[in-house]
């Protein structure tokens, strides 16, 4: 079983990357541009990068990192996903400049995450789409949805935790879903099974329960739409 876990929100308490441009760039103007559908993400986040102050340097970027929380519950999440034989995937269309001080300094390390790049240069921030794809139209910089077939056996089950708008493409293709936020709204609208969440202790009371019955099973709809995508890609 893979279990697929978003950072922004998610494993962190608030959205870094949000919080991120808002104390250290301008981005009111941007933010409408991408809302009104006259940018994409990659663009968005580009002009954003652009926009961060001479002062955010990388030791002052670590200095305000060591102020933001992830879920307290994750890492007893972590410690029972260790008594299983289910694989962990950050997957996050956020940047590696914070994703793991962030996890670092929450004394944590994951070996598998998927995210976008973000590297100082003598020009400033600039950032860098790994996992873009021009097949796929979701709300991301870097897709979701292909960063999770890369990963994914054949006869694997797929879980996927998240919370926005980023995630929306991701559970499509999962077969058991925990939502919150903007992302359980959407799945209720679009008549995608999920489980309500607030912290990772409700995931771990859930999973624990549906781990030791055999109750984790494939979603038909999510494995079709899964063979598809393999087909279209």
């Amino acid at each position: 079983m893979l279990i697929a876990v978003d950072f922004d929100g998610t494993i962190s308490c608030r959205d870094t990357s949000d919080d991120l441009f808002a104390e250290f760039g301008s981005v009111t103007e941007i933010t409408a541009l991408l809302v009104a559908g006259r940018i994409t993400v990659a663009e968005y986040y580009d002009m954003a990068l652009a926009s961060l102050a001479d002062t955010c340097t990388p030791e002052v970027l670590a200095q305000w990192l060591n102020s933001r929380e992830i879920d307290s519950t994750f890492i007893s999440f972590l410690e029972w996903l260790r008594s299983t034989d289910c694989r962990l995937a950050v997957v996050s269309d956020g940047f590696d400049a914070y994703i793991y001080p962030i996890l670092h300094n929450a004394g944590i390390t994951i070996a598998d995450v998927a995210c976008n790049t973000m590297r100082y240069t003598p020009q400033g921030w600039r950032g860098g789409y790994p996992g873009a794809s021009e097949s796929c139209s979701c709300f991301c910089a870097g897709c979701k949805r292909n960063a999770l077939l890369q990963r994914l056996a054949d006869d694997e089950v797929l879980v996927y935790i998240g919370d926005g708008m980023s995630d929306t493409c991701a559970v499509q293709f999962a077969d058991v879903v925990f939502a919150k936020g903007y992302l359980a709204s959407w799945c209720t609208e679009h008549r995608i099974p999920h489980h309500p969440w607030r912290r990772f202790s409700d995931i771990q009371r859930i999973l624990a329960t549906k781990y030791a019955t055999g109750a984790i099973r494939r979603r038909r709809q999510a494995h079709l739409a899964r063979k598809a995508a393999f087909i279209n890609e």
